[in-house]
């Protein structure tokens, strides 16, 4: 747990200090460095990276590795990316890891194997449903205790998409009377932030 929440914070100052979107969260992009008794979280691979306070064209595309990709990035045509979608990568490559190794080592017959479908429809369908709809999935025994966490960071995604769901069939009902016409899409209305992530892994475990 201690190393996962090391990963969190390194991207968070990637993300505040230097001011960088990754856009390409992914399992092989993560990694750790021990000197000592010190544990470093190294990032990958940043060939897709743009700068944080930069909105263009240029960042939106369909920009990193399928199964750990945000939902609105695996659309037909994907949003600018944001860093919400980094967020949402970090949950499914924690989602990945819990409930597909152990020890050290991936399990026979891991499930989410959909996720690296090469259909991306498919991959959008089976993780619009993990988030809105199912239970999370299995965890391993290395991990058993980090469900209440997986079910808290699926429900602080769920409860963002619905709030942005409403926000636009509202928007669509008032038509020209309408008296609002913001809403904070790089965070989903404030309900997913890296201070709300954090809080759920439990810093106080460093």
């Amino acid at each position: 747990m201690r190393r996962l929440i090391i990963l969190i914070l390194g991207y968070r100052w990637l993300f505040e200090v230097p001011k960088i979107l990754h856009r390409n969260i992914s399992l092989n992009n993560l990694m750790l460095r021990e000197e000592g008794d010190k544990i470093y979280a190294v990032l990958n691979d940043f060939d897709l990276a743009v700068s944080a306070d930069v909105k263009s064209t240029s960042s939106k595309q369909r920009t990193g590795t399928k199964p750990f990709m945000a939902i609105d990035l695996l659309r037909p045509d994907p949003s600018v990316h944001m860093y919400h979608h980094d967020l949402e990568s970090m949950f499914y490559v924690l989602v990945w890891i819990t409930s597909r190794f152990n020890n050290g080592e991936e399990i026979t017959e891991p499930p989410l194997q959909e996720w690296a479908a090469n259909d991306g429809v498919t991959v959008t369908e089976k993780k619009s449903f993990f988030v809105m709809m199912s239970e999370p999935s299995l965890l391993t025994p290395q991990f058993s205790s980090f469900g209440r966490r997986v079910v808290s960071m699926q429900t602080m995604f769920r409860d963002g998409f619905y709030s942005r769901t409403k926000y636009l069939a509202e928007l669509l009902l008032a038509g020209s009377e309408c008296s609002f016409s913001y809403f904070e899409d790089e965070t989903l209305g404030g309900l997913v932030t890296f201070d709300k992530f954090q809080k759920i892994l439990d810093t106080k475990l460093l």
